[in-house]
């Protein structure tokens, strides 16, 4: 039987004023998220914290341990971080990434809105297990297309999907499977766009504690300037 260990952590680094940034460690549903409130629109903060607690609710409602419909309970955490910003911003909404890891026996189910990431180490090998949601991306899916594309450089790293936006919702549900010694990190780019893969998979396969892993990557992402909120939520299988 595998067993799980889990550790969270997040810091406001060395430039924001608040740190926009929640993060959801449930080890009895075995369920974890990061969520990162929209820079550029006002209440990011509550943005997250509502799309974590939501998230969190709906889970606990059902009995632990089930496969659940995962699009669904995305577009239920859209619809309540979209009401909440039509009474706080009327004219420019509110928004937040969600990126959420749900375990169900030796499944990894995965939800994903947004450029927060879902990251695994497996033998020495890190490999992002969710695309980034932002225009850089989908300007390179258009040119693989054979469709025309412009897009200015200022403007790459934008989201082209968020919690929050008027719906339906269009989300990014995969389901992966657990294998012994598998590390797994949800972050915000406040990690993922400054420490490099390599970076981020020493520092997964070196530490002996999840805590020590989330820790690490936090401080480095400080000592590279702390420009953005940085979270992490790292999961060792045993």
């Amino acid at each position: 039987m595998m067993s799980l260990r889990s550790y969270a952590h997040t810091d406001v680094g060395n430039v924001r004023p608040e740190n926009e940034d929640s993060f959801l460690r449930n080890d009895i549903h075995q369920l974890y998220a990061v969520a990162d409130g929209i820079g550029g629109l006002p209440a990011g903060g509550q943005a997250s914290q509502l799309a974590v607690a939501t998230l969190e609710k709906i889970f606990t409602s059902h009995a632990a341990g089930h496969k659940l419909n995962y699009p669904r309970i995305l577009a239920e955490v859209n619809d309540q971080v979209f009401r909440l910003g039509r009474i706080l911003s009327p004219q420019f909404g509110i928004g937040s990434t969600l990126t959420f890891a749900h375990i169900t026996g030796v499944k990894l189910n995965i939800g994903h809105v947004g450029d927060s990431s879902a990251l695994r180490l497996r033998s020495k090998h890190l490999e992002q297990l969710t695309r980034d949601h932002t225009i850089e991306n989908e300007m390179k899916d258009r040119a693989a297309r054979g469709e025309p594309m412009a897009m200015l450089m200022e403007n790459r790293n934008a989201l082209t999907r968020c919690i929050g936006q008027p719906p339906p919702l269009e989300a990014e549900c995969t389901s992966h499977t657990l294998l012994p010694h598998d590390r797994y990190l949800l972050c915000s780019d406040g990690i993922s766009r400054f420490l490099s893969p390599a970076e981020i998979a020493d520092i997964l396969g070196a530490a002996e504690e999840p805590e020590a892993a989330a820790r690490r990557l936090i401080a480095r992402a400080n000592e590279l300037g702390g420009l953005d909120n940085s979270t992490a939520v790292v999961l060792f299988c045993d």
